[in-house]
């Protein structure tokens, strides 16, 4: 009898089951589901040219699935180095040469060059400590603040046409110069472009 591997990418349980078990746990509050990481990852990779980073990947499903589902290049940038490791090993695992993790905080990293940016609200844990993904990092509303101000910074820096996917984010955080292009989802995911 043959045996058939079930496809990572066919549900969220089954993408999971690439990652030990304490991440199935985080997986449902802290990572993008796969039916959101289509939509946003459709959006900002339209074509193969498309360079798109995730800012706060965690072990990088949102970059994994969107190397999947599009012909863009994805960079996850993630402070917590454990995690970008067993990231990494599953990239490897699966194959996948469109994707990449960073060990870095983001403050000490450039968004010049990409094109496209996911943003799935990587500073709150700094404001509600109840939803930190392990205790292994300072956080502080100091430290919300810090990395809002760096962020709201690099995104009025970045080139017209930029396009920005952020997924459960209060609106009046993104600059004027972004335009809310659509929302998904009751309005958790709205994909955005730079427009001024």
């Amino acid at each position: 009898m043959m045996i058939t591997q079930t496809d990572p990418f066919s549900s969220d349980a089954a993408f999971d089951a690439l990652f030990p078990i304490y991440i199935h746990e985080l997986s449902p509050l802290h990572f993008t589901a796969l039916h959101v990481a289509q939509i946003a990852s459709a959006f900002l990779a339209p074509d193969e040219n498309a360079r798109v980073i995730d800012i706060g990947a965690g072990i990088g499903k949102f970059c994994i699935a969107g190397s999947h589902f599009t012909k863009g290049h994805f960079t996850g940038i993630e402070q917590r180095q454990h995690f970008v490791r067993i990231g990494n090993k599953v990239i490897k695992r699966l194959g996948l040469d469109r994707v990449e993790l960073l060990h870095c905080n983001f403050t000490d990293f450039n968004l010049q060059g990409y094109t496209g940016i996911y943003f799935y609200n990587s500073f709150h844990e700094n404001l509600v400590f109840s939803d930190v993904l392990d205790k292994k990092e300072e956080f502080s509303t100091e430290l919300y603040e810090l990395y809002t101000a760096h962020f709201l910074k690099q995104l009025n820096a970045m080139h017209i046409g930029t396009r920005l996917a952020t997924y459960w984010l209060d609106m009046t955080e993104i600059p004027g110069s972004y335009q809310l292009v659509e929302t998904h989802f009751g309005d958790k995911l709205k994909l955005w472009m730079k427009v001024g």
